[in-house]
C-alpha cells in the first residue's frame, strides 16, 4: 500500500505535481585554496588566479567556479583546478561550505570550498576565465595575513583580530580580517583562507597531510620545517620526532636538507 501525503498525494503524485519554483534557488560554486612550500620549506606558498572579468575584474583570486549540474562538489574542485591551473591528481579536502549573504554581488552563490595540497610547486598558467596564475607567499601569524608576490609586484595584506564565539556550551575563537593593503584577494575568499589555515593546523598534528607538502623522500629537519611553516611556529625537536616515529621509515640512504646549510642526514619516507 503506497503512503499518501495529508493532501491525499502519493510520493509519485506529489513528485509530479512538485514546483521548485516555489522557492528561490542559489548557485553554487566551489573555492580551492592550493596550498605547498617554497624552495627551503621555510614557508607556505598559496596559489592565485587573476581574474580576468567581472566582478573582481584583475583581483586575485583562488581558482573556483561553478558546479554543473551532472557533478558532485569534488568533482567541480577537480575540473575547475585543470582548467584553470592545469594541475590534477592531487590531495583535496573539504573545509566548509560559505553561505553569508551578499558574498557574491552577482546573485545568491554559496561555496563550497576545498583545501588542495602539492609537494612539489609546478609551473601554472591562467587559462579559462582566469587572466593569469602563480604561486605566492603566504604568512599567516595571530595578528595577520600577508600574500605577496615580488615578481608581480603584489602585496595583499590583513590584519586579524580574534573573536569569541559560542556555540552551545562550546566556546571558540575565529579571526576577522580587516585589509591594510591597496589590493584584496576577491570575494570572501580571505575567510576561505582562514577557515582553511586552521581546519589545517587543528589536524596536522594527527593526521599526514603534511606528507603532502614534502617531497616522497625527506630529512626530519625538512619534514619539521612543513610542521612549523602550518604551525606558524617553532617546535621542540625530540617533541616533533616524537610526534612523527610511527608515521616514517629509514630508506637507508642520506640526503642533503634543502635549506641554507642543511647537512646530510638520514633519508625518510613516509610509513603507508
Amino acid at each position: 500500500m503506497e503512503l499518501k501525503n495529508k493532501a491525499g498525494l502519493t510520493e509519485k503524485e506529489f513528485l509530479a505535481a512538485y514546483d521548485p519554483g516555489d522557492y528561490k534557488r542559489p548557485s553554487v560554486t566551489t573555492d580551492i585554496l592550493l596550498l605547498g612550500m617554497n624552495e627551503d620549506y621555510s614557508s607556505l606558498k598559496v596559489l592565485l588566479i587573476k581574474r580576468g572579468d567581472h566582478p573582481f575584474m584583475g583581483c586575485w583570486a583562488l581558482p573556483g567556479g561553478f558546479i554543473e549540474e551532472n557533478e558532485t562538489a569534488y568533482m567541480a574542485a577537480c575540473r575547475e583546478l585543470r582548467e584553470e591551473t592545469g594541475l590534477s591528481g592531487i590531495y583535496l579536502d573539504q573545509i566548509y561550505t560559505f553561505t553569508k549573504p551578499g558574498r557574491d554581488p552577482r546573485t545568491w552563490v554559496m561555496s563550497i570550498a576545498y583545501l588542495a595540497l602539492v609537494q612539489t610547486l609546478s609551473e601554472v598558467k591562467g587559462d579559462d576565465d582566469a587572466s593569469d596564475a602563480d604561486w605566492f607567499d603566504l604568512r599567516v601569524s595571530d595578528d595577520s595575513i600577508e600574500i605577496s608576490n615580488e615578481k608581480k609586484d603584489v602585496r595583499i595584506v590583513y590584519s586579524l583580530e580574534k573573536e569569541e564565539f559560542v556555540n552551545g556550551v562550546i566556546r571558540y575563537e575565529n579571526f576577522i580580517p580587516t585589509l591594510v593593503s591597496d589590493e584584496k584577494l576577491a570575494f570572501d575568499h580571505v575567510e576561505i583562507l582562514i577557515e582553511a589555515i586552521k581546519k589545517l593546523r587543528e589536524h596536522i598534528y594527527y593526521s599526514n597531510q603534511a606528507f603532502c607538502l614534502v617531497e616522497d623522500t625527506f630529512t626530519l629537519p625538512e619534514l619539521q620545517r612543513v610542521y612549523e611553516a602550518v604551525l606558524g611556529k617553532p617546535l621542540y625537536k625530540k617533541s616533533f620526532r616524537d610526534m612523527i616515529s610511527d608515521k616514517v621509515v629509514e630508506t637507508g640512504k642520506e640526503k642533503t636538507s634543502r635549506f641554507k646549510g642543511g647537512r646530510r642526514s638520514t633519508e625518510y619516507k613516509f610509513k603507508y
